[in-house]
């Protein structure tokens, strides 16, 4: 599935209260080939998946520690970030996939660290911070140079990434341990199933907890 291929990110050791960390690769994303290569909703259902093993990986972690493990730590490496990313129907879809995070799984982040930030950080924030809630946008960090020793104090090395400061690798040494953290890259236009991403839009309803939505269709072919 092009989906599960070319979208970045992966949960990659945990933390030293034992909340599991997971990296999010900015740079590599191609949002604008998934989006020609599936539906918003086909990418809102994998960030729901991705949202669920996270929470069962808590689960699984507060047995094993005999301690409540509630939250995950998020690492979201920025380098290579640009103007590509800021497309509008790449960042109204980001901005869904938040507000899906906030709704469905509330104080589950423990905190964000954004390392290697190119200057169009800030403008990228602006465009998707207001998706967050007071409380989440607390919890971003925007880390300088000294990422790697700060990535540390909070995370054991063993648990990151050579890539990343740390000194864990994969089984055949790769130290950017992309069997458990995938880098994304440039979506072949073969996936392309669309021409106009706009198409994808005109049903799409974002439903809060506690909330119902009724739709009526009227059934033309049985």
């Amino acid at each position: 599935q092009v989906i599960r291929k070319y979208m970045s990110g992966g949960m990659c050791g945990y933390d030293r209260e034992g909340s599991p960390v997971w990296y999010d690769i900015i740079g590599p994303l191609d949002a604008k080939g998934l989006l020609f290569s599936a539906s918003k909703q086909d990418l809102l259902k994998n960030k729901f998946r991705d949202c669920e093993v996270l929470r069962h990986e808590c689960e699984r972690q507060t047995e094993k520690l005999g301690k409540k493990i509630e939250t995950v730590m998020m690492v979201y490496d920025c380098e290579g970030l640009g103007l590509k990313h800021l497309w509008k129907p790449a960042v109204d879809t980001y901005g869904e996939l938040l507000s899906m995070f906030e709704e469905n799984y509330p104080e589950s982040l423990k905190r964000l660290f954004i390392v290697k930030a190119p200057k169009i950080f800030p403008v990228a924030y602006n465009l998707i911070k207001h998706f967050l809630s007071e409380d989440t946008r607390k919890k971003v960090v925007v880390l300088g140079s000294n990422w790697k020793e700060v990535l540390q104090k909070y995370i054991d090395p063993e648990q990151i990434p050579v890539e990343y400061g740390g000194t864990l690798t994969d089984p055949d040494g790769d130290p950017k341990c992309p069997s458990k953290i995938n880098y994304g890259g440039d979506v072949p236009q073969h996936y392309y199933v669309r021409d106009q991403v706009a198409q994808q839009y005109e049903h799409t309803v974002m439903v809060n907890r506690g909330s119902s939505h009724q739709v009526e269709y009227e059934i033309l072919v049985p």
